[in-house]
């Protein structure tokens, strides 16, 4: 909207400055208050819309003989086609393109005035040009000798639309976007397909042109909708071009930890990482192994860990068993993500895995409640809570990287020469990597300076930090010896009755049976099982209901046998399951024969001094009206008995023909 100063208005209207004050002082005229960017002041601006007729004729006159120049050319010049002439009001353009139509009156004059003076028009033209692209350098124009002559030619024809670029290039940012056009191409170029301003471009033309051809002429630049972009906040871009997580990762707030308050062994956090390494496995094939680790969450020293091919529920026991038995004692607490590794039924229970027809007071009892430590479970999706991951990021750029298996955590990062490296066995095998996992963990991070918060302990090492803290006062440290921790961290069995063979346990899909030469005695009674997966020679069995230790069961492996026997080694294992079963039969023999040795009683007396005691008892006792049944008269007191004379001979022997006929048949 265009806005006219008092003064310009008074000198319009042919009034004093004061009495055009005065007169919207009185609200006769209508004015806003403004910020002045001339006079640097706030004061009255009055909108031109709101002039009377006259005065909105004279004033747009006024600038449209300010900026209206019809020079005549000299000679004739080579123009394209022209188009058809659009007529449109000066007073309808925006200030922005009325001061477009002023530049380029400006530098059609200069041009024309300029060009009479020279011999050669078309080289100075070309010279004409790129002095215009230095001098008007600032409002981005887009000039060329074509350019030039068709400006030459809309202004000769009154065509001051022409004077106009539409497709953005002047008066950069300023130009017209139809919202329609707009979001057609933001609903392609915000999308997690993330294709090219280019490509969505090119989408949006084809598309505006097949449905919406009226829009067609009014698309800008591709340039133009490239700064258009500039002005849509980074998150959303982030947000619908990357992902959520990766915009909440950069531009959501996050909760800052204070680690103040927290002890040593106070809190253990564990997790799983892929090496980005490629080993040799002891059967000759190149893999990658899975670190399993625990970290002190107040000196974030690495406590504990253990190499596995796959992360699993074995591979958490054996480093937290590491971790203890490197002299870290037992923590009071754990924070486990929600992976079933940790979330297993016999170390901490099933956390946020929780079903409705899970029991947890029908299992036995927990490794974790056994060695009385808590466990905290990480809200699903927030590997930030677990300052771990980052240690995973320094593992791999500190160790990974060292070894000549590295393959990159992704594809982008793999080594050229991997393949080459792994073809020729130029790899570290597993036993390699866990020999020199130890110095590099211990001396390669463990003894590097704490990047923690807390000043206190600026400038020392993170294993400085937890033996500072471990000293206080406050700590309370607790520890287990060999023989106590091989059975606390013993894995547990659900419940279950004792079988035919035993009890088992479940070990890579296959059930391993335990028994001993009592188990047909308790048969049925229930029980659960802990073992060390480590040493599957016995299993200790407990009582459901008291958890009280029983019995040591050791293993039957000697009950499988192959189906088909061809060697002398399947006979054998056949004739020791046998063996076992003659034993443990002749046991039941014995077992029953105490029982039943005997000669101090004999059943047949013994039923017939029972029948005796009995034999007063039988008694039969007659009713006191009798009706007597006789065989040559009906009993006309009770109708319908018939004399059993009444039924025929004849039929008799019917009956019994038959009877004989079926027989033979």
């Amino acid at each position: 909207m265009d806005y006219l100063t008092v003064k310009q208005y008074s000198e319009l209207a042919n009034f004093s400055v004061r009495y055009t004050q005065k007169l919207i002082q009185n609200g006769k005229i209508k004015a806003e208050k403004q910020y002045n960017l001339t006079i640097k002041q706030t004061c009255y601006m009055i909108p031109a819309s709101s002039l009377p007729e006259d005065l909105q004729a004279k004033y747009y006159k006024k600038i449209k003989s300010e900026v209206e120049l019809s020079p005549e050319l000299k000679e004739p010049l080579v123009l394209k086609q022209p188009k058809n002439t659009v007529k449109k009001r000066f007073e309808e353009y925006t200030k922005k393109e009325r001061e477009e139509i002023a530049l380029w009156s400006g530098i059609l004059k200069d041009w024309q005035q300029r060009r009479v003076k020279y011999k050669s028009k078309c080289e100075f033209d070309k010279n004409f040009v790129g002095e215009c692209r230095l001098k008007y350098e600032k409002y981005n124009i887009n000039i060329s000798t074509d350019i030039l002559y068709r400006k030459y030619s809309a202004y000769k024809e009154n065509d001051l639309d022409g004077l106009i670029d539409k497709r953005g290039g002047w008066n950069r940012g300023t130009c017209f976007m139809n919202d329609e056009v707009w979001h057609m191409f933001t609903k392609l170029y915000l999308t997690l397909a993330r294709p090219t301003v280019s490509r969505c471009y090119t989408d949006v033309k084809a598309w505006v042109k097949n449905y919406y051809p009226e829009l067609y002429d009014s698309i800008p630049s591709e340039r133009t909708f490239r700064r258009e972009i500039k002005k849509i906040p980074d998150c959303i871009i982030e947000y619908t071009r990357e992902g959520k997580k990766s915009c909440f990762d950069k531009y959501c707030e996050y909760i800052d930890r204070e680690y103040t308050d927290l002890k040593a062994n106070e809190i253990w956090i564990a997790d799983n990482h892929t090496l980005d390494i490629i080993s040799m496995s002891p059967e000759g094939k190149p893999h990658r192994l899975s670190l399993t680790a625990y970290m002190d969450a107040k000196s974030g020293v690495i406590v504990g860990w253990n190499l596995c091919d796959n992360p699993c529920s074995q591979s958490t026991l054996l480093a937290f068993r590491a971790a203890v038995l490197n002299g870290f004692g037992i923590p009071w607490g754990v924070y486990f993500d929600n992976g079933s590794e940790f979330l297993t039924h016999d170390i901490a229970g099933r956390g946020h895995r929780t079903k409705a027809d899970w029991n947890a007071e029908d299992t036995p009892p927990t490794i974790l409640s056994l060695l009385d430590v808590t466990m905290v479970n990480a809200l699903v999706k927030n590997a930030k809570a677990k300052n771990i991951e980052r240690y995973f990021n320094t593992f791999k750029e500190f160790i990974s990287k060292a070894f000549s298996g590295y393959s990159g955590g992704t594809p982008a990062e793999r080594p050229e020469d991997l393949s080459k490296k792994v073809k020729k066995g130029n790899i570290p095998t597993d036993e390699e990597i866990r020999e020199l996992l130890t110095v590099l963990i211990n001396g390669g991070y463990n003894c590097k300076e704490y990047g923690g918060k807390e000043p206190e302990y600026k400038g020392m090492t993170r294993i400085d930090v937890w033996n500072k803290s471990i000293d206080s006062d406050d700590v309370l440290f607790r520890d287990a010896a060999d023989d106590d921790l091989t059975l606390l961290l013993a894995r547990t069995t659900r419940y279950q009755k004792i079988k035919r063979n035993g009890v088992f346990i479940e070990l890579y899909g296959k059930k391993i049976w335990f028994k001993d030469d009592n188990t047909a005695f308790n048969m049925n009674k229930e029980v659960y099982v802990r073992y060390d997966p480590a040493e599957l020679d016995t299993v200790r069995v407990y009582d459901k209901e008291t958890d009280k230790f029983l019995w040591t069961y050791y293993n039957a492996d000697y009950l499988r046998v192959p189906y088909l026997v061809k060697d002398e080694e399947g006979r054998d294992r056949i004739a020791v399951a046998m063996a076992h079963m003659a034993r443990n039969k002749k046991a039941i023999k014995e077992a029953a024969k105490a029982y039943t040795d005997y000669d101090g009683i004999d059943t047949l007396a013994a039923r017939i001094n029972e029948a005796v005691s009995n034999i007063d008892k039988m008694k039969v006792n007659r009713p006191t009206r009798v009706y007597p049944i006789t065989a040559d008269e009906i009993n006309n007191e009770y109708p319908g008995r018939e004399n059993i004379i009444s039924i025929e001979l004849a039929k008799l022997k019917e009956v019994n023909d038959k009877l004989e006929k079926a027989k033979g048949a």
